[in-house]
């Protein structure tokens, strides 16, 4: 069965929770060799998601105090939250 954009898309999203049967991953595979739009928003995603990865390992040197529209306690709220989500 080929996927229809939209389907590669929802799998793409459930993909990044690593939540696919070995038929979703193949599926999806194949819908990415042969969609380029779908392969270019899959490779976005995948920028996207270790951006934030990288970001959250150096929420410590984020200087968050910068952004005047924020108070010190939400920075700090941020922060901390940065720091529970970042993977081991």
């Amino acid at each position: 069965m080929m996927y229809s954009c939209k389907q590669a898309t929802e799998l793409m999203s459930l993909s990044l929770d690593g939540k696919l049967s070995l038929y979703q991953r193949v599926a999806l595979k194949m819908h990415l060799l042969m969609c380029k739009l779908c392969s270019r928003c899959w490779k976005q995603l995948l920028f996207v998601r270790d951006a934030v990865h990288k970001c959250s390992e150096r929420a410590e040197e984020i200087d968050f105090i910068s952004d005047l529209s924020l108070s010190p306690e939400a920075c700090e709220r941020i922060k901390n939250a940065l720091k529970k989500e970042s993977p081991p």
